[in-house]
């Protein structure tokens, strides 16, 4: 009997150390979309991946560090990811706006993007390093879309406001609940990226 309990216990030792990181992580993800940080726990995870609770250690120190794995997942994605596509998907700087401006309409609901957005954001709240990140992925947005609009012939200053518009413009896309239809969201988001590529210093004039 206990013979056999041992070989139970090595087997799912072995099977949580043939896991990566990377699966700890992605239940993390989805556990912190589909509430809160409180709900990222350890033997919540081990329980959805079928392991045991010891086969975190493999990966991580402690539910600290496996948090700031998270975080630093989130700033790759929502940063150097979306910038590398959105350099692949246009060769002018509308084309490569527009991309990005409609991506929150053309998102799948289950890759929770954007429910993972607001709860790194509500926990950044009352927490350091969480608000660090989320300073540091709202700069690094910032700078990518100046370095968009650059290519345009607009003067500096009119860029960086129009860069501001746009993050704030895709922001809101992804985290408001509108009630539109994903065409409407489509063309408003096309209207915005026309808008703003324009080489016009005052477009609405």
């Amino acid at each position: 009997m206990a013979r056999a309990a041992a070989k139970t216990s090595d087997a799912a030792a072995g099977s949580g150390a043939r896991l990566g990181a990377t699966d700890w992580i992605d239940v993390g993800l989805k556990l912190l979309a589909g509430g809160n940080v409180e709900d990222v726990r350890v033997e919540v995870i081990a329980r959805q991946l079928k392991v045991t609770k010891g086969s975190f250690y493999w990966h991580f120190k402690n539910r600290r560090e496996l948090l700031a794995r998270i975080l630093e997942h989130w700033t790759d994605w929502a940063t150097v990811q979306v910038s590398r596509w959105a350099l692949s998907e246009g060769e002018t700087p509308r084309e490569r706006l527009e991309w990005l401006l409609t991506l929150p309409a053309r998102s799948r609901p289950d890759r929770r993007g954007a429910d993972i957005e607001l709860a790194i954001r509500s926990w950044a709240r009352h927490d350091a390093l969480a608000a660090a990140t989320v300073e540091k992925v709202d700069l690094m947005r910032a700078d990518f879309f100046v370095a968009l609009l650059s290519e345009t012939a607009l003067p500096d200053a009119v860029i960086r406001e129009r860069a501001a518009t746009a993050q704030a413009f895709m922001l809101g896309e992804a985290l408001l609940k509108t009630g539109l239809d994903r065409d409407t969201r489509l063309a408003n988001a096309r209207a915005v990226a026309a808008l703003l590529t324009r080489e016009d210093p005052d477009p609405c004039g």
